[in-house]
């Protein structure tokens, strides 16, 4: 059987959510998927979810949060665009964030089926802003693609461990296969925390992948 050489479809994959985790101390406690939303297959659109005022006691909370996917076509070519945003970011008496920021945008060309069916994805746009711990404010680094649009998953930012609180790792952008090299993963904040507070949280998280359909096989 021959190979298809027409895309018939394209398939919208993402997801985005905005917290997710769990209080390990001074009890236990799930935090859920905050605001989790997803692409439907073939189907474009927009889809959105938002949050204010979230707090769990004085061991997590959040002023707003919003998570995002905007899949659309325009001429042949077929974006999805992903966003995953918490604001005013408080964990314990120790840890604050103003801004935490998830982008994820794929754009694929179809005229490049069946040769080429997967998208470009880009995590530009994607940030943190103002991580303090204990008052000390965080300089982080980020990949040149966070801000140019170019590049590859696999750059991970040295993690930031504080003793006697726990272990801060941020822009996580990874393949989620890294054989097949397609669907990518990010989550700008992750907490492994295990003092006053303990607390295992990921903060602004998405994957995005996509494809036209049938695969070229």
């Amino acid at each position: 059987m021959l190979a298809p050489t027409k895309m018939q479809k394209y398939l919208y994959k993402a997801n985005a959510i905005a917290l997710r985790g769990s209080i390990r101390k001074p009890y236990f406690q799930e935090l859920g998927d905050h605001l989790a939303v997803t692409t439907y297959a073939g189907a474009g659109g927009r889809i959105e979810c938002r949050s204010e005022g979230f707090a769990i006691g004085e061991e997590l909370r959040y002023d707003s949060a919003r998570t995002e996917i905007i899949a659309s076509e325009q001429d042949g070519v077929f974006t999805t665009s992903l966003l995953s945003q918490v604001f005013g970011l408080q964990v314990g008496k120790r840890l604050t964030v103003e801004e935490v920021t998830c982008r994820l945008q794929s754009v694929y060309d179809s005229r490049l089926y069946p040769e080429q069916c997967f998208p470009r994805i880009s995590p530009a746009g994607s940030t943190i802003r103002n991580l303090r711990i204990d008052g000390e404010l965080q300089r982080l680094a980020f990949a040149p693609a966070f801000e140019e649009g170019r590049g590859e998953p696999g750059f991970v930012p040295e993690s930031i461990y504080v003793k006697d609180f726990g272990t801060i790792y941020y822009a996580e952008w990874a393949w989620v296969h890294p054989q097949e090299k397609h669907q990518q993963h990010l989550t700008m904040l992750r907490l492994a925390l295990g003092s006053d507070t303990g607390a295992a949280v990921c903060v602004g998280n998405g994957s995005s992948d996509g494809a036209g359909w049938p695969p070229n096989a």
